[in-house]
């Protein structure tokens, strides 16, 4: 390892750690007596310890768990999405409808200006959070908690701001061994796409737009015969883009084992095709997970899955995605054309600009190929030393190992987009992560009181390293040598490193009286890397109680409320999560500096780009929350209602510096973020002779409002579209508000343009836009805030009966209260008067036709198209998100041919969406909270059909 100052300071304080957790666990034994030896065994329903904490058997707390069967109800890649609409207070997007993509997830609002994805841990590792998590099939999980709570997250300390999510995946049992093979397929469709012009209305709209802009028409309407060839075309170019979707899966698992040997071993085969041209997604993934009874008081197992996946991507070109070339591209052309090399068609300098590369075409000759290889899981040996006295070591490891590879073919699509010489490009990333774990517990039981204490320490460390390089002018469309470019001129190479490391240690204490009153706390003390020498430990304390009110005398009126219990909680977490080395300076080489009286001497130097922050720390958050839980006639009804407050403060803030400085201000802790809210759960389940039914559903009611920005004397604009923000964060908003100007209609004449304020040049047709601040101008000060994409208002209801085999389960889901910014519609309005648009613009403002919805177009301005409530819409919607049937074939037929459970079934995703977003789905995400909400055109989810087998022996 590099002999730095980091590793020699982190080496110190991994030695004061482990003689610090020794000194603890010497203490703890020496104050053991023999009599804890002799004491009577736990009772089934007293404390135990699982995921790294000591849990209740009576849960104190408002975490959710997720079973497998209901995971499985969700077609996806990546397991986390197969949560959506399943827990409340957890909100879950897809980030796109692109296979094997990655999932945005957030637990009651977004707390921070950056990511707000929560923890992951899968058996007890702790996943990087840039990882998707695409290589773990929700075929391999045994449940997921969900924890949101103070008391729980609090168990995670800095790491703990966003909540955590607890993966336990499948493991052997005794027994025989036991056979499960789940294989189904299917189809997916894209939903309806928006309407385009055709050949003869492209025509009409670009010499209008053109015309308005004060430039010559693009065609000679004149021309019969040119005019008839044009209209001989109306190519529908998303039509083309988009196509049928298919995905299949198996999932092959292997469980048994005796008293002493436990094993589970699992393949899993998926693939997925996306609905846009040139995306796919492909997984083949092994599991195995065993554990052993060395001796009465030694258990060592270890958890093990090794996936290896291989994505091909459809970007598009220059940030521009296939579905926004596909709406801009030309309808008079056709698709192919062999005049051009490559074979794919494209505009020439004398098409109105329409400068479009072929999607088409894009997809067919360009290959974009992500292999990852996965390597995820741990060792463990616990040893009970005493009755209840038990230690436990965790070694964890998750390594990924990227390749990208991106290859352009010599082409030309037209005279706008030409691709003279071939181009490779290369990008080899590893990932490791590596956990070691050591904690001690202590449980005991004796009359109606149960205790139990934990100690534990952690060291967690991550490195990165990658490399990429690049080459044009190749000799040929199949070379994959980077060398082959034929001077160095025509190659780049780049690559960064990174390190990291957090150490831990925790202690927490549990007790209970009669099973009636619970009472947890705990303390959590992290060191991180990321910060500088005197700001990186930070102390993390928890507690959390319950009070069990129908096991009072009392309630002995009350028969039909057979459980009562009432929770509280508060806690502080941190979030470490802020980048690296933001306490230090970075500098900048490579820069020309003038000398001399004409300046004519230049002088290469550095200097620095960053300044630093040496008192930079982590964000803290606190938060507190109370719960009741009703149980009712028998546990016929069961109610859980929570409320929460959480304020997270020192939240990283840029505070802008002038510019004659010439260095990025850095950032401080100063920002501060309410979240607070109420999650209501019901749940109905009931069963006679012939049928089962349940019906369970949340809601969840949030509230998001920025409190401080520190010393920045206004908002922090984010979400650039078109070279200007559209968000904006501000004390008294939510999180990343819309931000643009209100309008007040469409100017008919010039005397409407004298009598009020406009921008410059503005002409009859233009948005009228309001003028807030009553200065008789229209500048940016009128500008207002437009709505906010952080929902109000989510829920999630599932349902299932199931009796003479067959069974019947649908999952709804939806949210309302959220506002987007669809800025697709800049094309579909018109933008830059060029490109193809929607028919919308059938109904633009004209002198016959003085519409006040449309403005006009017009070629060479965008005074339409500032950031305004025109592109404000309603992003609500209510989704039947997954519809199955099945049926369970009778036992006397199925061990016929040796096997336990036959299922057949059929189901629906996306089968019906409910929604006034005129785009193509309302659910899409970011990863950053100041820039949620804006449609970029994204690959939308697709509607999917599908059938399968399910067989145990």
């Amino acid at each position: 390892m590099i002999n730095s100052p980091l590793n020699r300071c982190y080496s110190t304080l991994w030695m004061r750690y482990n003689s610090l957790a020794v000194s603890c666990l010497s203490l703890f034994f020496a104050a053991q007596t023999p009599s804890f030896a002799t004491s009577a065994p736990p009772a089934e329903d007293s404390l135990s310890v699982r995921s790294g904490r000591l849990v209740s058997p009576q849960s104190i707390s408002s975490n959710d768990t997720v079973s497998a069967q209901k995971l499985r109800r969700i077609v996806t890649a990546n397991a986390l999405q197969a949560l959506q609409g399943q827990v409340a207070g957890l909100l879950v997007r897809s980030n796109s409808g692109e296979p094997g993509g990655a999932a945005t997830l957030q637990i009651h609002g977004p707390g921070r200006f950056g990511d707000t994805t929560p923890l992951v841990v899968v058996d007890g590792m702790i996943i990087g959070q840039s990882d998707n998590l695409n290589w773990l099939t929700p075929n391999s999980i045994e449940s997921v908690e969900v924890l949101k709570d103070a008391a729980s997250t609090g168990l995670y300390g800095m790491r703990g701001s966003n909540g955590v999510i607890l993966i336990t995946t499948k493991k052997g049992t005794t027994g025989a061994p036991r056979v499960n093979l789940d294989v189904y397929t299917g189809v997916g469709r894209a939903s309806q796409g928006p309407q385009l012009l055709n050949t003869r209305q492209y025509i009409d709209f670009i010499n209008d737009s053109r015309s308005n802009g004060g430039l010559i028409p693009a065609f000679k309407l004149t021309n019969q015969s040119s005019l008839d060839t044009l209209l001989g075309t109306s190519t529908d170019w998303l039509g083309a883009l988009m196509r049928p979707a298919p995905v299949r899966s198996a999932y092959l698992s292997v469980a048994g084992g005796n008293e002493s040997a436990r094993y589970l071993m699992a393949a899993d085969y998926f693939r997925q095709d996306g609905v846009i041209r040139g995306s796919d997604f492909e997984r083949l993934s092994l599991r195995l997970n065993t554990d052993f009874d060395l001796a009465e008081n030694l258990k060592v197992g270890q958890h093990l899955t090794v996936g290896q996946s291989v994505q091909h991507a459809n970007d598009g070109a220059s940030g521009r995605t296939p579905i926004e070339l596909a709406m801009k591209s030309a309808p008079y052309l056709s698709i192919t054309n062999p005049r051009w090399v490559g074979g794919y068609n494209g505009t020439t300098y004398l098409d109105a600009n329409n400068d479009t590369p072929n999607p088409i075409g894009l997809a067919a000759l360009t290959n974009d190929r992500r292999t990852a290889l996965n390597l995820t899981g741990d060792l463990f040996g616990e040893w009970t030393l005493l009755e209840g006295l038990t230690y436990r070591a965790t070694l964890g490891f998750d390594v990924r190992n990227a390749d990208r590879v991106y290859s352009r073919p010599a082409f030309n699509m037209g005279e706008y987009n030409l691709n003279l010489t071939a181009s490779l490009a290369r990008a080899k990333q590893t990932n490791y992560n590596t956990l070691l774990h050591h904690q001690v517990s202590y449980t005991r039981t004796q009359d109606v009181h149960s205790f139990g204490i934990l100690l534990a320490g952690s060291r967690q460390t991550y490195r990165s390293d990658d490399v990429q390089a690049s080459a044009d002018n190749l000799p040929g469309n199949d070379i994959r040598s980077l060398t082959a470019g034929q001077s160095s001129r025509n190659r780049t190479v780049g690559g960064t490193y990174g390190f990291y490391r957090i150490v831990s240690l925790l202690g927490q204490l549990s007790y209970d009286y009669d099973k009636k009153y619970w009472l947890t706390a705990a303390i959590r003390r992290d060191g991180s890397s990321r910060f500088g020498p005197g700001h990186r430990f930070g102390v993390f304390p928890s507690v959390g109680g319950a009070w069990y009110i129908s096991k009072e005398a009392f309630m002995e009126a009350v028969p039909y409320l057979n459980a009562v219990k009432l929770r509280a909680g508060w806690g502080k977490t941190g979030n470490d999560n802020v980048g690296d080395f933001q306490y230090a300076s970075l500098i900048a080489q490579n820069y020309n500096y003038p000398f001399g009286p004409t300046n004519s001497f230049l002088g290469v130097g550095a200097f620095p780009s960053t300044l630093p922050n040496p008192g930079v720390r982590w964000e803290t958050t606190t938060t507190s929350n109370v719960g009741l839980d009703v149980n009712a006639l028998e546990d016929l009804i069961k109610i859980r209602v929570d409320y929460f407050r959480r304020r997270t403060t020192d939240l990283l803030v840029e505070v802008p510096l002038p510019a004659s400085v010439g260095a990025e201000a850095p950032l401080t802790n100063a920002g501060v973020v309410d979240n607070s809210g109420i999650d209501l759960s019901l749940a109905v389940q009931q069963s006679t002779d012939l049928i089962t039914y349940s019906v369970g559903g949340f809601a969840s009611w949030q509230k998001n409002k920025v409190v401080s920005l520190g010393e920045r004397p206004g908002p922090a604009f984010s979400g650039l579209v078109q070279e200007e923000n559209v968000t904006a964060t501000a004390v008294g908003q939510p999180v990343g508000s819309f931000y643009g100007f209100r309008r007040e209609g469409i100017f008919q004449n010039r005397t409407e343009i004298i009598n009020n304020p406009s921008l410059t040049g503005t002409e009859p047709g233009d948005i009228r836009y309001a003028d807030l601040n009553g200065d008789e101008r229209i500048t940016d000060d009128d500008k207002t805030f437009l709505g906010s994409p952080v929902p109000t208002f989510y829920y999630g209801v599932m349902a299932s009966v199931s009796g003479l085999g067959f069974d019947l389960s649908v999952l709804l889901q939806g949210e309302s209260g959220r506002q987007l910014y669809n800025a697709t519609s800049y094309w579909l309005y018109g933008f830059q008067g060029r490109y193809n648009a929607g028919t919308q613009v059938l109904n633009r403002w004209t002198r016959d036709n003085p519409s006040t919805t449309e403005p006009r177009v017009d070629a060479s301005g965008t005074r339409n198209f500032r950031p305004s409530d025109r592109f404000i819409e309603n992003g609500s919607y209510f989704r039947v998100k997954s519809l199955q049937l099945g049926y369970t074939l009778p036992k006397e037929l199925t061990s016929r041919f040796g096997a336990s459970h036959v299922r057949v079934y059929v189901g629906a995703q996306n089968l019906f969406t409910q929604t006034k977003y005129s785009g193509f789905d309302p659910e899409f995400a970011s990863n950053q909270a100041v820039a949620e909400g804006i449609d970029r055109a994204q690959q939308p989810q697709s509607r999917m059909f599908l059938g399968g087998i399910q067989l145990n022996f």
